[in-house]
């Protein structure tokens, strides 16, 4: 029995920690078809409509300093609480925002809201569970994650089309008080006798440590390269099935398809010891379905050669993203918190970096060699660090 049995019942912490995961998909991807309708309600540009959902990934990556760091010293259900209050009022004040400056603002400060579900709800797992009971942990709530990104999108495109784009809002608000009601049986995980001070000195000290730890920052950086090819297909994805002939409702249909894959192997992962040989496996997965979707986007295959390139991709994105989230916390218990957020930060800084190359050139070429070019990346990073990955991970009990 681990100890968060003697607390909270292990069926509540996976689905309301599974729940809390899901704010940064629907935050992001809910309102995504209503962009025309929110330009024409403001009288503004394409352009500035979507500098909300670059606002809101920044405010994502942000948000999860602020709360992972506040976490650290003062435990992780109070932060929680206040990060679900801020995201109730930011999402009426997105509702009611008068000029597209102030719902581009708002839109900053949803996702700062948001983060600090995400990266608590990690938290929350790491101070509780460890080793295998860790990763049956995360890939039940990267499960959970892959449902919310399919339903996300299908969410949002039903209400803004049932309600307009400000019903968009109004569901957010609804989910996140339904979240808030929950933190009221959530056991606080991290004991006073655990917490970290709150000074610039400790930490700084702090996370020069972290740094030092291979085990961390190793899985890290490949969490890293895994979220830029997700964002990859991201921002291709459209532009290449609309090659197709594919309709907005066909390409959300496929995205969600997609996003299966990810729970399907977060699910798999789950049921294996060996965090390392997943990452090892992953690796060279992602390495060979990449160079199969590049051929399909080269040569111009047909859609289904396309969709069964994507489907594999993801499979083994799926299982290592759960593989490194796991390894990653694993290792860095005292300070879950402070690590949490580097971990979540990371994705999303890699993802918005490669999100603007997709556009340059001829998208077919270019998705094509950042595909292969990222996962690559991440497999030679792997194989150059490949002893000090075996010497930090004995060391976390892989």
């Amino acid at each position: 029995m681990t100890r968060v049995e003697k607390v909270n019942s292990r069926i509540f912490l996976e689905g309301f920690l599974g729940m809390l995961s899901t704010f940064g998909p629907f935050v992001m991807d809910m309102y995504l078809a209503s962009f025309p309708e929110i330009a024409a309600f403001y009288r503004t540009t394409p352009s500035l409509v979507q500098m909300s959902l670059a606002s809101c990934t920044v405010g994502l990556a942000a948000g999860q300093f602020v709360f992972g760091i506040v976490s650290d010293r003062y435990g992780r259900r109070i932060p929680l609480q206040l990060s679900l209050l801020l995201f109730l009022a930011v999402s009426m004040g997105c509702l009611f925002s008068p000029t597209i400056a102030l719902f581009v603002c708002m839109r900053f400060l949803q996702g700062l809201a948001a983060a600090g579900a995400v990266v608590i709800s990690r938290s929350i797992a790491a101070d509780c569970y460890s080793g295998e009971a860790l990763a049956r942990m995360f890939g039940i709530i990267g499960m959970i994650n892959g449902v919310s990104t399919v339903l996300s999108p299908m969410l949002g495109g039903f209400v803004i089309g049932a309600y307009g784009w400000k019903s968009v809002f109004i569901t957010l608000f609804v989910i996140g008080l339904m979240m808030l009601a929950g933190t009221v049986w959530l056991k606080e995980s991290l004991p006073q006798r655990n917490r970290i001070s709150l000074n610039w000195m400790s930490l700084f000290n702090d996370v020069r440590r972290i740094a030092r730890n291979g085990g961390y920052i190793i899985p890290t950086m490949q969490y890293g390269f895994v979220m830029a090819v997700i964002f990859v297909n991201l921002a291709s994805g459209p532009f290449i099935m609309d090659g197709y002939g594919f309709s907005a409702e066909q390409i959300s249909l496929t995205f969600g398809g997609n996003a299966i894959a990810l729970g399907i192997a977060a699910g798999l992962v789950s049921r294996f010891k060996d965090m390392r040989t997943v990452v090892c496996c992953s690796n060279t997965g992602m390495v060979m379905a990449s160079m199969l979707l590049a051929a399909t986007l080269l040569l111009h295959l047909s859609f289904w050669a396309y969709e069964a390139a994507v489907f594999l991709l993801y499979l083994f994105v799926g299982a290592l993203c759960t593989a490194t989230t796991t390894l990653a916390m694993d290792s860095e218990r005292r300070n879950a918190g402070i690590a949490s957020a580097f971990f979540g930060a990371t994705g999303y800084v890699a993802g918005g970096i490669v999100s603007p190359v997709v556009g340059i050139g001829n998208i077919y070429v270019t998705a094509a060699v950042l595909f292969v070019g990222l996962t690559s990346g991440n497999a030679v990073l792997t194989q150059i660090l490949d002893g000090t990955i075996r010497k930090y991970y004995k060391t976390a009990g892989q």
